[in-house]
């Protein structure tokens, strides 16, 4: 028998049941936490708030890594720089200092006229030197970058450093041409009088020649950086241009120089036969000669790659 104050099975089960849901009752009632959303679209805003906050906080600090990093960049190759433009303008004074020396004792008549201009020729190329420099100092403060030497690179705030670089570079063949002007005079007088030979004479006009050829490639490479500017050249024509116009110069320059040297071989083996000149200087004319010519036919190769590449 069943204990009577035992209950019975019914009534517990219908006890759980009321608890159950009694309980159920009292969670759907107790209210939401006040950060929580009370809709699907609530959460969604919220979600998406926060992902904007997320995002933004991380972009603005990969924004002030990459900030710090280009500063330190450019910090550091303005720094070289400086080192490099410190070390140029000491060698400027030392060049000057020699150039002053050489005019004095030509004055007094115990120097060469011909070493004066020499001088003078080595006095541009530093102050062009120390100029460069300047000018790449500049560009790297402006950019926080390394210079952009190509004929297609962008100005600058407004700025054009890659023709200012040339005008500067032009100054030294303009130099070089009075230099080498005053060269052929002074050759020509010696060989008049008998003191030289005509080869010295051809040596000292094919110098004349080359700076003439390097006064009329830095017009062309302006023109060239003009016409990209006004943008009547693309980007990657105006760099073949220019590269074809350096490479007509070297092979007409080899071309030149291989004239000059085959002359100068027969002058040797001239003067070999009858006993002036020694065997060895004559091999050494010859390989030379051989240099150049192989140096030539690959001007030649180049020139005809670039050419290919502009469709002529």
């Amino acid at each position: 028998m069943s204990n009577p104050h035992e209950p019975r099975d019914v009534f517990v089960a219908q006890l759980e049941d009321r608890l159950r849901a009694d309980l159920s009752r009292r969670d759907l009632a107790a209210p939401a936490p006040r950060w929580l959303p009370r809709s699907t679209r609530g959460v969604v805003l919220a979600t998406a708030a926060v992902v904007i906050v997320s995002m933004a906080v991380g972009g603005g600090a990969v924004s002030a890594a990459y900030q710090a990093q280009q500063s330190a960049q450019r910090d550091t190759l303005v720094t070289t720089l400086e080192q490099r433009l410190a070390l140029s303008r000491t060698r400027l004074d030392l060049v000057r200092q020699r150039h002053d020396e050489m005019e004095r004792r030509v004055s007094i008549g115990v120097e060469d006229p011909a070493t004066v201009a020499d001088a003078r020729l080595n006095v541009t190329e530093a102050e062009v030197n120390v100029k460069l420099i300047e000018v790449d100092i500049a560009e790297v403060r402006a950019t926080g970058r390394e210079p952009l030497l190509s004929v297609s690179a962008p100005l600058v705030n407004g700025r054009d450093f890659v023709s200012e670089r040339w005008q500067i570079e032009a100054q030294l063949p303009d130099v070089g041409r009075e230099v080498a002007k005053m060269a052929v005079d002074i050759w020509k007088r010696r060989f008049d009088v008998g003191l030289a030979k005509n080869i010295d004479v051809e040596k000292a006009g094919a110098r004349l020649i080359e700076m003439e050829s390097a006064q009329q490639l830095l017009q062309q490479k302006l023109a060239i950086r003009q016409a990209f500017l006004k943008r009547t050249l693309t980007a990657a024509v105006a760099d073949l241009r220019v590269m074809e116009v350096e490479a007509e110069q070297r092979r007409t320059i080899l071309s030149r120089r291989i004239e000059f040297s085959r002359r100068q071989l027969q002058d040797l083996e001239v003067r070999t036969q009858i006993g002036i000149v020694l065997p060895v200087e004559v091999a050494e004319a010859k390989l030379r000669l051989q240099e150049l010519e192989l140096a030539r036919s690959k001007a030649d190769y180049d020139l005809a790659l670039i050419r290919k590449q502009l469709g002529k």
